[in-house]
């Protein structure tokens, strides 16, 4: 009989302990999610927030370049309003008021012309004499152009057939000059007087002795720095 209650009280404890085990399986809380799922979520939130500030960034980059872009159309504009603009047949010439019988002198007087696409820029030189004048120039018929930028010396030389010569009808005045699409080696003089400090000019011809100079005024430099200013303006890419 002990025997038999003996077992009977095992095989009790045995169930007992069976059905603990299957209720600690069963109410146990989930375990914690893996390291890498972990991981994963935080390389998302950093993913979220890069996004974020690239779009910032972008979005700063683009106002800035509107910014800037605005600030250039305006000075353009500006240069624009200071300027004498003439229209001939679809063609805009964009200048200075100069006179008609400045003092006389040699002026170098650059300009645009656009047709609303292509933008050109103009080289001048224009000589002008009276017969008034004490320096007693008159026809130099030059081919020749010295140029002393702040000491350093450049000399242009041109073509006489493209030298336009004019005399009034009353034979007191008379002038020379030569414009044409400003070559690679005149724009680059001409950048260099728009950021000097001094500028002297000669016109001459190179087998005669007649010259005539003249030391470009801040008036004048700055109208040149002007025009290729707007020049660069209009011609710059987008982008």
């Amino acid at each position: 009989m002990k025997k038999v209650l003996l077992i009977a009280i095992m095989i009790y404890v045995i169930i007992i302990a069976a059905g603990a085990t299957v209720y600690f399986m069963f109410s146990e809380p989930p375990a914690p999610p893996p390291a890498r799922a972990a991981e994963t979520s935080s390389n998302m939130a950093k993913d979220f927030a890069d996004r974020m500030k690239d779009t910032a960034d972008t979005k700063s980059s683009g106002t800035m370049k509107k910014e800037s872009q605005s600030g250039s159309r305006q000075t353009a504009d500006a240069i624009i309003a200071g300027m004498k603009v003439e229209n001939r047949g679809g063609i805009t010439l964009y200048t200075y008021d100069y006179p008609k019988r400045p003092t006389p002198g040699v002026y170098l007087r650059p300009f645009l012309v656009t047709d609303g696409v292509e933008w050109v820029l103009k080289f001048d030189l224009y000589y002008y004499y009276n017969i008034s004048d004490p320096q007693k120039t008159a026809w130099i018929h030059g081919d020749a152009l010295n140029v002393n930028i702040d000491g350093k010396i450049s000399n242009l030389h041109f073509l006489p057939h493209d030298r336009r010569d004019k005399m009034s009808s009353d034979a007191e005045n008379l002038a020379e000059s030569y414009v044409h699409d400003a070559t690679e080696e005149e724009v680059a003089i001409l950048r260099s007087i728009a950021h000097s400090q001094t500028a002297t000019i000669t016109y001459y011809q190179a087998d005669g002795s007649v010259e005539r100079s003249h030391t470009l005024t801040l008036e004048e430099i700055r109208r040149i720095r002007n025009v290729l200013d707007l020049y660069d303006e209009e011609t710059k890419e987008d982008v």
